[in-house]
């Protein structure tokens, strides 16, 4: 929601998709063997909080992220949701396929955009890259921090607890 409120009021200029590390992360972890209705459950309510404040044809992006979440739930078992790179790797590969996606549905439902080549390069290329190092920054690091000072509190207290007391 940060990131949401960050594009949409503060910087508008960028064009960040602010669920990506969210969707990336539930295809990578909320996943079940066989059902992918909960991460596209998932992106779903995310294209809809996006798409509430933004100005473009309704429904572009929760059309986007639930496909973007459909395609990519079989590369699942490709990445690993705790390795401190895969979730940026894996949220670079969620933007790019969303990005590639809104700009078909953008073409598709509304004609009135102008096609420039700097416009084409900063969304393919440059957004794409701000989604993976602000996914590492916002998702991968706090879980890569959590995962390491819970498992040394947790062989701290194993230590403890078996280290005879002296009397």
């Amino acid at each position: 929601l940060f990131t949401l409120f960050l594009q949409e009021a503060i910087l508008p200029f960028f064009h960040l998709n602010p669920f990506v590390p969210w969707i990336a992360f539930a295809i990578l972890r909320l996943s079940s063997k066989n059902s992918p209705i909960q991460p596209l459950l998932l992106a779903t309510i995310a294209g809809i909080l996006v798409d509430l404040l933004s100005d473009l044809p309704l429904g572009m992006y929760p059309l986007s992220y639930t496909l973007t979440a459909f395609m990519l739930f079989r590369f699942r078992n490709r990445f690993l949701y705790n390795q401190p790179l895969h979730l940026s790797f894996f949220s670079v590969f969620t933007s790019c396929l969303s990005s590639v996606l809104q700009i078909f549905f953008l073409f598709l439902f509304d004609k009135r955009v102008p096609f420039s080549g700097q416009w084409f390069i900063f969304d393919l290329f440059g957004s794409i890259l701000l989604d993976g190092i602000y996914a590492w920054f916002l998702i991968t690091a706090p879980l890569y921090l959590w995962n390491k000072i819970h498992r040394n509190m947790v062989l701290f207290w194993l230590k403890k607890k078996h280290i005879p007391t002296s009397r």
